[in-house]
């Protein structure tokens, strides 16, 4: 059994990768993605999200914007091995003391740690995150999620935000095993959303049943 974790700043898409899974299990489409297999859920838990009143979300596209208080949760298992695997996202909010708990709590508990960066955003930010972060193994896996907002030369871009995130982390005496490049929800008008939205599923499944 692996126990992942994915550990990022607030909005980075924790709990759109983990739902994102959630929806490929269940129709099927992950015996489809390179190294799929047939698993089954177990369980889900999405309990730990709470609506924000008036956020920005609410006033943009009408919906009511969620932030992530207790980590969310999926177990699913292998149907040929019968290995169960289990996923957290925590919040983000590390501020909140309840939500840093969950933080702490996951980061020592998790046999595997991806760390979520979204590449819409200023990684200084991001790294204070995991600056806050003390319990951490020897070697990470690394999420580059939201590549569909990754504006201008993506190709060039993308190569300065892997040396970035390597150099920082090589600074904690953490190695990234291998860095994924996702998109954790379905984007209208990018052309290339399935194959980004499929390495969501070949990134888990990647770390779980690999092990």
């Amino acid at each position: 059994m692996v126990n992942v974790g994915l550990l990022g700043d607030i909005s980075v898409g924790k709990t759109s990768i983990l739902r994102l899974f959630v929806r490929y299990l269940n129709k099927g489409d992950v015996e489809n993605v390179e190294g799929g297999k047939k698993c089954t859920v177990v369980k889900t838990d999405f309990s730990g999200e709470a609506t924000v009143p008036g956020g920005d979300k609410e006033d943009a596209r009408n919906e009511k914007e969620t932030k992530t208080i207790h980590p969310n949760r999926l177990v699913f298992r292998e149907d040929d091995t019968k290995k169960a695997h289990t996923i957290f996202a925590p919040g983000g909010d590390r501020q909140r003391a309840v939500v840093k708990m969950g933080i702490i709590t996951i980061s020592r508990i998790a046999t595997q740690i991806i760390a979520v960066f979204s590449l819409d955003r200023d990684l200084d930010q991001q790294f204070e995150f995991f600056n806050d972060v003390r319990f951490f193994p020897d070697s990470i896996y690394v999420c580059l999620n939201k590549f569909d907002l990754l504006e201008g030369d993506k190709a060039v871009k993308l190569e300065k935000v892997k040396k970035n995130i390597t150099e920082f982390f090589s600074k904690r005496k953490i190695n990234i095993t291998e860095i994924f490049t996702t998109c954790g929800e379905t984007v209208e008008g990018f052309a290339d959303i399935e194959e980004y939205n499929n390495h969501v599923a070949e990134m888990i499944l990647n770390i779980t049943t690999a092990h």
